[in-house]
């Protein structure tokens, strides 16, 4: 497990010495020049899509009003937030009185800050969104809650923890919203039953998993989780190796369905290259434009467009 002020130089995965002397060999003259002076998962996924959005968002700083999707997903996070607290505290999850209110806060809150015209849109009536928010956290709250068990270790609760590491040589950070220690629930009693018939338990490995919450129209594809940059980065600073995605769906009848993934030590040193490329990529300044047939380059799904392909229409 990640150590309370391990050194940032450190790895926390043991990479192959030849891995470890390529990456040395090709670090920068200087260092590594980045605009916050680290990543975060969600800054190589946005450069891994278009590293000109990159440029916009990260080294113009030229921030984006939140959208509608957004600020329904952090009224859920807020609100399972909560109710993870609570059972490290009281050992059950939150009344649904006091979640629903924390999930309206900060619902109420974000909001105000979304362009009007996105309120119009088709489907996202802010009464509708915010009734789907209620129904998705209700949901959770009665079904998923009472089977998770936050990770605590040496007083540090795995909920919204911070994480920060070096990979490559690259500072990293992240927010990793559960560690569950109780990941072995969703087991049936007939596959316990048949561990036990065979003189053994649940294997450690599949007891704690490192858990992100997604609130979206469609439940992930397996091969999306499996891979996933920014489960992987969880898995490589936590030493945790089962990873999922626990996701709030948008559907006609609201439900949330977890989807596993199991990350090895090849994983990680797929990251470490991916860190490593992505780091020198931004210190050279090198920000092209993405492919113009892909979904992100269209004035729909990115807020940049003005500024880049659409101003030359």
């Amino acid at each position: 497990m990640a150590k309370k002020g391990r050194e940032m130089d450190q790895p926390i995965i043991e990479l192959t010495p030849e891995l470890v002397e390529k990456l040395e060999r090709n670090k920068p003259p200087g260092g590594f020049k980045l605009p916050r002076g680290y990543l975060s998962p969600s800054q190589i996924t946005m450069y891994l899509k278009c590293p000109r959005q990159y440029y916009f968002r990260y080294i113009r700083d030229d921030k984006r009003p939140p959208g509608v999707a957004m600020t329904l997903g952090t009224g859920t996070h807020a609100a399972a937030e909560k109710t993870h607290h609570h059972i490290v505290d009281h050992q059950v999850p939150a009344p649904i009185e006091e979640l629903l209110e924390a999930f309206s806060d900060k619902f109420e809150k974000g909001a105000a800050d979304v362009p009007k015209e996105e309120w119009k849109e088709e489907g996202n009536a802010k009464g509708l969104v915010k009734d789907m928010g209620v129904r998705l956290v209700t949901i959770y709250n009665r079904d998923f809650a009472p089977i998770v068990q936050p990770q605590v270790l040496k007083g540090v609760r795995g909920i919204e923890q911070k994480v920060e590491v070096s990979i490559a040589g690259v500072p990293m950070l992240g927010f990793i919203d559960l560690i569950d220690t109780n990941a072995d629930a969703i087991m049936t009693a007939e596959e316990r039953a048949l561990l036990q018939g065979q003189g053994t338990d649940v294997p450690a490995v599949f007891r704690t998993a490192v858990a992100d919450l997604k609130t979206k129209q469609k439940s992930t594809a397996q091969g999306e989780i499996d891979g996933s940059l920014q489960l992987t980065f969880y898995s490589y600073a936590t030493g945790i190796g089962l990873v999922r995605f626990d996701q709030l769906l948008k559907q006609k009848k609201p439900k949330v369905k977890r989807i596993h993934s199991q990350r090895t030590k090849q994983d990680h040193a797929w990251l470490s290259e991916i860190v490593s490329s992505v780091a020198k990529a931004i210190t050279a300044g090198i920000f092209p434009p993405c492919d113009p047939t892909s979904w992100a380059c269209t004035p729909k799904w990115c807020g940049y467009y003005h500024l880049c392909r659409g101003k030359h229409r």
